[in-house]
């Protein structure tokens, strides 16, 4: 199963269909007096009304809850195919392993031994490899009437007789299951009840309306997280949505499905776009080659993102609902200019100190993980964009990753039960420093620093790793309110052995006017962390600027971190394990428009 091909499949694509306009083009299927449609989109509103009621009930919302995702990454079904028997001409869709059409997948889904086409991801797209012979054993996706009958009655369904057991498609004149026959190639390009060109947009969007005022008759004030199809241009949303915000998600496709950082990549959105013209050329001109080139390609397809949202979204925020890199990465092969790379690194290792970590090690700073991720990051950061990191797992691990799907994304691993006794990395150190409330003492002026008062004892953490499952939940369960500050600290210690170095970037929290720009150049043995803000100062806004700055990179000022500001003062206002907050006041009556912060950390040690 390929997560990305499934959308095309029989099963997610006769759900989505069903779902999104199942009453214009499966009219028969009706259950319990209701259409499908209804029935499906009514219980799937309702179930998020629960959620909703109980946040209310216990007081959770603008607070905890301020608002809700629309569905999670929905598919456009077979809406609106020009060929069932036809895949796309557009050589940009991703198309990997087998590869049925849409008809095909109808008649496999029937019991019908097919011939699909078998395809491999190339560095210039999808190339077909093979045609193989799928289902020989003639297995049936449908329900056979003995099957629909016990499913019925288990689940209290009560069927319209015009909808029977089999395949719908067939049922609505598709095609023919004797002669195997497509009949209708055109049939879901075109609105049955309008007779115009069929458009996903208008069945989505009917479908946000009534969740978002069901919601609402819950929580009035709710945020709508506005999620279109993935990697779509959004549609133009109505005037009459307020209070939403724009939410796609964007992931290095070459690298989640190579599963390897590569010395090369695709600007893959604006060749999508067309941005790079017609023919095979235009592959050319969207390769991105090396390092710097491909950190700016993301940077380029993040901002073709954020302005579709402004075009068509509209003056709303944005933030990107999910990206991540896979961390089941391949590591580099071996070739002649590792070879040299390799003995180049043996030479200098006479003269430089050696590094703690491993050059193969996921913690390298020369690691792909770290390579990759700090491009997310980075393209995130020029843009100056909000994000939600997929993902956290705490069940994962080496074997089976997130245990879904052989996916492999999760920020967090714990080490082996085998591993007894595993010491925290310096980022799961306590601070070597910290100021104390009575000790703080404010900048003066942009080269000032504050004097830190040393801890004289620094206790190296050790856990041994035998959280299983019940267990934690044991904890969770049993956890009074006011025990939750010391049940998260507890959880805080355990080691995460994918503790990569990009990972540990200072982000500002609060901000007393508009980002304008964020630069961070994540450490290396020889390179030292640095952090650079940008901010248009607003003197309407109430309350400095905080920033979060993880110590393992940025100690405690003034022994290792230089600060400077080129206006207002700044201060340490709080110290916690593994990160300190940086308060930047500014106590000018007049609006600035470039107020800068820079930060120069320590390298890896």
């Amino acid at each position: 199963m390929i997560w990305n091909t499934n959308y095309q499949k029989l099963a997610a694509a006769t759900l989505f269909t069903l779902f999104f306009a199942g009453k214009s083009f499966a009219p028969k299927c009706i259950v319990n007096g209701v259409h499908v449609q209804d029935y499906l989109q009514s219980h799937y509103i309702q179930s998020l009304q629960q959620v909703a009621k109980a946040i209310h009930e216990n007081g959770l919302e603008n607070t905890v809850v301020i608002g809700y995702d629309t569905m999670n990454e929905p598919g456009q079904g077979y809406l609106p195919i020009p060929h069932l028997d036809q895949l796309s001409k557009d050589d940009t869709d991703f198309k990997m392993g087998l590869t049925p059409t849409a008809f095909q997948g109808m008649l496999l889904g029937s019991g019908i031994p097919t011939k699909v086409e078998n395809w491999e991801f190339k560095w210039n797209g999808p190339k077909k490899t093979s045609e193989i012979v799928v289902n020989p054993d003639n297995v049936v996706a449908w329900l056979s009437l003995a099957e629909l009958k016990e499913a019925c009655d288990t689940f209290g369904w009560k069927r319209d007789p015009s909808w029977t057991a089999g395949c719908i498609w067939a049922l609505h004149g598709v095609w023919d299951k004797e002669s195997h026959q497509l009949l209708k190639p055109d049939y879901f390009a075109t609105d049955p009840n309008s007779g115009k060109r069929t458009d996903y947009t208008d069945y989505w969007i009917e479908h946000v309306h009534q969740y978002v005022a069901a919601l609402r008759t819950i929580h009035s004030d709710t945020i709508l997280f506005v999620q279109p199809p993935v990697l779509e241009v959004p549609p133009k949303m109505p005037s009459t949505l307020e209070r939403i915000v724009y939410a796609p998600h964007w992931y290095d496709g070459l690298t989640l499905v190579k599963k390897k950082w590569c010395s090369y990549n695709v600007d893959f959105i604006n060749l999508n776009r067309g941005k790079y013209g017609t023919g095979p050329l235009r592959f050319v001109r969207a390769l991105r080659l090396g390092e710097k080139a491909i950190r700016q390609c993301f940077v380029d397809q993040l901002k073709t993102i954020q302005d579709e949202g402004l075009q068509n979204i509209g003056s709303y925020p944005c933030i990107l609902g999910e990206i991540g890199i896979p961390y089941d990465l391949e590591v580099s092969d071996s070739s002649n200019a590792n070879s040299l790379l390799y003995f180049w690194n043996w030479c200098l290792s006479f003269f430089t100190q050696a590094s703690k970590v491993s050059e193969t090690s996921i913690n390298s700073a020369n690691s792909p993980q770290n390579r990759a991720l700090d491009a997310n990051f980075n393209a995130l950061e020029k843009n100056v964009l909000n994000y939600t990191l997929w993902n956290y797992m705490s069940d994962n691990t080496d074997k089976w990753g997130d245990a879904w799907n052989g996916e492999d994304l999760s920020i967090f691993q714990a080490p082996a039960a085998s591993s007894a006794e595993i010491k925290n990395s310096e980022c799961n150190n306590d601070l070597e420093a910290v100021v104390t409330s009575d000790s703080v003492a404010a900048s003066s002026s942009s080269s000032s620093t504050i004097v830190a008062t040393p801890n004289t004892s620094t206790t190296t953490k050790k856990t041994l790793w035998n959280a299983a499952a019940d267990d934690y939940m044991d904890r969770m369960t049993n956890a009074s309110t006011d025990s939750l500050q010391g049940l998260l600290q507890q959880n805080q210690q355990q080691v995460n052995i994918r503790n990569v170095v990009s990972l540990h970037r200072p982000h500002p929290v609060l901000t007393a006017g508009t980002p304008t720009s964020i630069n961070f150049i994540s450490p290396t043995e020889s390179i030292s962390a640095v952090f650079e803000y940008t901010m248009s100062y607003k003197s309407a806004c109430n309350g400095p600027t905080e920033i979060y700055v993880p110590s393992c990179y940025f100690p405690l000022p003034p022994e290792q971190t230089k600060i400077t500001v080129n206006v207002g003062t700044w201060k340490v206002q709080a110290t916690h394990d593994n990160y300190w907050t940086l308060v930047w006041s500014i106590e000018e009556g007049d609006d600035i428009p470039e107020a800068k912060l820079k930060m120069e950390g320590v390298s890896i040690i």
